[in-house]
């Protein structure tokens, strides 16, 4: 599948899931057809959707405050940074 063709990982069963906090972004991945805000984007950035119906990723939808990938993608805050010290 998708990561062990990366050789990220040695072998995988099933979907890996995919953590988003975006519900836009969950329909945009999980729709084929374009929507009003989305008609500018050209349908050849849309691989997430060919990953999806190919099931090597499943989508799933987090809490932002349980995504792991927020301290990656905005500022984080003392309260939270004190607390991950």
């Amino acid at each position: 599948k998708f990561l062990t063709e990366l050789g990220v990982v040695p072998s995988i069963e099933g979907a890996v899931p995919l953590l988003c906090d975006n519900t836009g972004a969950i329909a945009q991945a999980k729709e084929p057809r374009s929507h009003q805000k989305s008609k500018h984007v050209l349908r050849r950035y849309h691989l997430i959707r060919e990953i999806i119906e190919r099931g090597d990723v499943e989508i799933q939808k987090v809490d932002g405050k349980e995504n792991a990938a927020d301290p990656f993608t905005k500022a984080l805050g003392a309260k939270e940074f004190y607390k991950h010290k």
